[in-house]
């Protein structure tokens, strides 16, 4: 389904292979995660930088819905003026997940693919504590310890990002009654849930795959708090 991506491909599995020669490959992995999400790191910070701003600006937000609950078009209006003159992106905070989307499809074929543009894929030999980089939970056998590991560790991960997104989450009163507001509330409780994925992720998909998904969830966790503190010394 993803042998579309194969032509470029190509060059990152000649590389990430010369890599291994030196190191292991999990650690391959990581230092690969690393390396995207610094490449991610400027526009990572605008949007947790939007986030906090967004909580800032939290008491204004309840003054415009209250004011205009009953009025749609001019609540819009208000709350993107709002925005605008606060210099806050209300949007902010989608466009890096869909970064990463490309890089997550490719990691998934690196480490599932026999063949790559029609060459043996030979980042399948490799392997974590015997496990190979391939493999899935329910076919780890012997291996389950690792994978489980990995997912304990997914969800702790999971659960403190739940936390603090929870504590940024910017969200309208519930007697705004608005469809808007009605909406924000409902996202507003599923949000903080959606780190979970990263849990649901490691279990269905190769080893490989999920070290690389449970490495970038920790940096997102560290780099959230990190930001915070930046913006509220």
């Amino acid at each position: 389904m993803l042998s579309w991506l194969d032509p470029l491909l190509l060059p990152a599995h000649h590389l990430i292979d010369l890599t291994a020669q030196w190191f292991p490959m999990p650690l391959v992995i990581v230092l690969l995660t690393i390396l995207v999400r610094l490449a991610l790191h400027p526009l990572n910070r605008a949007t947790h930088r939007a986030s906090l701003h967004r909580q800032r600006i939290a008491p204004q937000l309840k003054e415009v819905r209250t004011q205009h609950a009953k009025d749609p078009e001019r609540l819009q209006r208000e709350l993107l003026e709002l925005h605008r003159r606060e210099g806050v992106s209300p949007v902010a905070g989608c466009l890096p997940a869909l970064v990463q989307l490309p890089v997550i499809m490719i990691i998934y074929r690196l480490f599932s693919a026999p063949h790559i543009a029609g060459q043996v894929n030979a980042l399948l030999h490799h392997s974590l504590l015997g496990v190979p980089l391939t493999a899935h939970l329910a076919t780890a056998g012997a291996g389950g310890p690792v994978f489980l590991g990995l997912v304990a560790l997914a969800v702790v991960v999971a659960y403190l990002t739940m936390r603090h997104t929870r504590a940024t989450l910017v969200l309208p009163t519930p007697e705004t009654d608005s469809p808007q507001a009605q909406v924000a509330q409902t996202m507003g409780r599923i949000m903080p849930m959606m780190s979970f994925g990263t849990v649901l992720a490691v279990a269905v998909l190769p080893l490989g795959t999920g070290l690389y998904l449970v490495t970038s969830a920790l940096w997102t966790l560290g780099e959230r708090y990190a930001v915070r503190r930046l913006v509220t010394m």
